[in-house]
């Protein structure tokens, strides 16, 4: 079963004590996967003028060698179609190339007296298949670096999509673009490179017939997209709020034939509240002769990962760590 953490890295200053934090917090408890997400925070070389963060190959190296000695594979996630940039903010790529952005008529001034309320954040446009003259090379970096054969690719809260505007995008759906950019990643990650292949799960889940809100699951449609995709990837699917309904897509990808993580965070009540939901779902799935899986379960971290957070992280788990010797040890006296 994968036992996956998930981290936001951006300074290269942090390197020494993520090493740290890999050997001393994650290790002893059994954690074997560890998503790093540059979003897009990585100092590139194949394309110097989008870096956006100070760590890079070097960093990569070393942390992927701690990694790997203590027996956790390291997942670098590069964010893919959505979230590129923040509300009205841009990251490096759309900004330098305005030619990707599916919304290039939203100001940048993000005034919310005098903009759209509803604009979460800027996708790259679906049918411009230029942009990954771009993206590739930077996820190749990246993976080349850490010496790692798992890469997620982000794709959550794609709102941005199949925009009337677009003069490329106009007339086309929505789950066929988002589709149809999850299967050219997948021909490049899975088919050329042969990485596996990881993605959120949010807009392949039906809000209305999961009872979602519209974060966690899609209400106009492209959730459709999830009969058209390979069911070889990966989904990991974040719920951060306790559902007294459950969490039934997680049985849907189970039975669709997808490999599924759920994901938690902020409250360990519902963290707890996710596993107890999930090995439901796994139990159910099993009975129902389903083809797919609960590969294990992730727990995801918002903030971007500083020293500071790093050793409140380890102080934690140290703590949890030691209370588990304790416990093992009263009860072998």
């Amino acid at each position: 079963m994968i036992k996956a953490v998930h981290l936001r890295v951006k300074d290269a200053s942090i390197t020494d004590k993520l090493v740290q934090y890999i050997k001393e917090g994650l290790a002893p408890l059994g954690v074997n996967l560890l998503c790093i997400e540059f979003n897009p925070g990585y100092n590139y070389r194949c394309f110097p003028e989008l870096a956006d963060g100070s760590f890079g190959r070097d960093e990569a190296r070393k942390v992927g060698a701690a990694a790997k000695e203590a027996g956790i594979k390291i997942m670098p996630l590069f964010m893919c179609l959505g979230h590129q940039g923040w509300r009205f903010d841009k990251n490096k790529l759309l900004e330098l190339h305005p030619e990707f952005d599916e919304t290039p008529y939203m100001p940048d001034d993000g005034d919310p007296k005098t903009h759209d309320l509803a604009f979460y954040c800027h996708s790259w446009c679906a049918s411009n298949d230029d942009v990954y003259k771009y993206v590739f090379p930077m996820m190749d970096e990246i993976m080349e670096d850490f010496g790692t054969d798992y890469l997620h690719v982000g794709m959550d809260e794609v709102f941005s999509l199949a925009e009337s505007t677009c003069p490329r995008c106009s007339g086309k759906t929505r789950p066929y673009l988002f589709a149809r950019t999850v299967n050219i990643l997948y021909d490049h990650i899975v088919k050329e490179k042969g990485w596996k292949m990881l993605m959120w799960g949010d807009r392949l889940n039906n809000a209305d017939a999961c009872g979602y809100h519209a974060w966690e699951g899609d209400i106009w449609g492209t959730w459709k997209a999830i009969d058209m995709i390979p069911k070889d990837i990966i989904i990991t699917d974040w719920h951060y709020e306790i559902n007294e309904k459950g969490f039934p897509g997680i049985e849907t990808f189970i039975e669709k034939g997808f490999s599924v993580i759920p994901a938690g965070w902020r409250e360990l009540k519902q963290m707890r509240f996710l596993i107890d939901e999930a090995l439901k779902y796994k139990e159910s799935a099993k009975q129902k002769g389903y083809s797919g899986e609960l590969a294990g379960m992730m727990v995801t971290c918002w903030m971007e990962a500083t020293v500071d957070l790093l050793d409140k992280f380890l102080e934690l788990l140290k703590a949890k760590v030691q209370n588990e010797e304790e416990k093992d040890a009263r009860g072998i006296a």
